[in-house]
């Protein structure tokens, strides 16, 4: 490659290779490409006031990013986002962020869980955002990256209403600032 000046005079050249996007791009999609977005998925049958997933970024040196969280309910539900740190997990189920980039081997450095009783109601944490969701319409909850998680912190995703099934994604990836 060549690389020339504003007056089109040679600044130099090299044999490496320059990656560019678009401002429009979302940062994810070059996280994905580069095997560091991951999904996260729990469905699950709750009660009222109870924990669907709740997710903490265990990285000491990255920040976990969350651009979009989405919502299924079997009934039409209230969905709460809390937010904050310090929870001890009593661990429901474990769940696995799932590298976008099928072909890479990284592996997020998280901790997920579905039906965590320890945050059920929003216990300990913050309240973030309120959501009403229709009978099985999916709602995209659009954060597109302001919701960042720094080490040990966490968002928990909510059931206000009882429902008879409901499901929910969590898509973030890891960044260094």
């Amino acid at each position: 490659m060549r690389l020339e000046g504003i007056n089109g005079e040679s600044i130099g050249s090299t044999n490496n290779r320059l990656d560019v996007s678009s401002v429009m791009t979302r940062h994810v999609a070059q996280d994905a490409i580069d095997g560091n977005a991951y999904m996260w998925n729990a469905s699950v049958d709750l009660g009222a006031d109870k924990n669907l997933i709740w997710l903490r970024n265990d990285s000491a040196s990255k920040i976990l990013i969350i651009e979009w969280i989405t919502l299924s309910v079997a009934a039409a539900a209230v969905v709460e986002i809390f937010v904050g740190s310090g929870t001890t997990p009593t661990p429901g189920t474990a769940v696995t962020g799932v590298n976008t980039n099928i072909g890479h081997a990284n592996c997020a450095v998280a901790t997920c869980y579905h039906t965590e009783t320890s945050v059920d109601a929003g216990a300990g944490l913050t309240l973030f955002t309120s959501h009403r969701c229709g009978v099985t319409a999916k709602e995209v909850i659009d954060y597109d990256g302001v919701l960042r998680l720094g080490y040990l912190k966490e968002v928990a995703v909510n059931i206000v209403t009882d429902v008879a099934g409901s499901s929910c994604n969590i898509l973030g990836f890891f960044s260094d600032h």
